[in-house]
């Protein structure tokens, strides 16, 4: 049953959150930018705890806010440093991400050919811009006519 509520939890935050969204709409580009830059096994894992982690710190943050917001509808210093908190420790971790990309990505030149590769092949640049075009209605639109948790 916990599990069902994990993902129900998911669910509610990813409709209600987007922030949310969003890192899973650039999770969504990095892994297909990362498969065509052919990142070995370890980076690939890497990645992955990476992105894990900027959203698990998301689903944390949104849980504390609902908490707070529940505790009290008052204005409360203690409050805002709670929600604030809460918020500074996704900025870490994504910039932290963002850090760790840097370094599996390193290279520009192997940057620019990856991106030369992709946006040069129809095959794979009409995949990639549908792809791109979902991610935005997904954060723009993911949410709509879903009351806040």
């Amino acid at each position: 049953m916990s599990f069902l509520y994990a993902l129900e939890g998911i669910i509610a935050s990813v409709k209600s959150e987007r922030n949310l969204r969003f890192h899973i709409a650039i999770a969504n580009l990095i892994m297909v930018f990362a498969y065509f830059y052919e990142i070995s096994a370890e980076k690939w894992a890497i990645l992955i705890l990476q992105i894990s982690a900027v959203i698990s710190a998301e689903l944390i943050n949104t849980a504390v806010e609902r908490a707070v917001d529940t505790a009290t509808d008052k204005i409360l210093p203690s409050a805002k440093i709670a929600k604030d908190a809460a918020a500074s420790a996704v900025l870490v971790f994504a910039a932290g991400a963002v850090a760790v990309g840097v370094c599996l990505f390193g290279s520009v030149d192997r940057i620019g050919e990856t991106l030369l590769h992709i946006f040069t092949d129809i095959k794979i640049l009409v995949p990639c811009l549908a792809l791109g075009v979902l991610d935005i209605f997904f954060v723009v639109h993911g949410g709509k006519n879903v009351k806040k948790i």
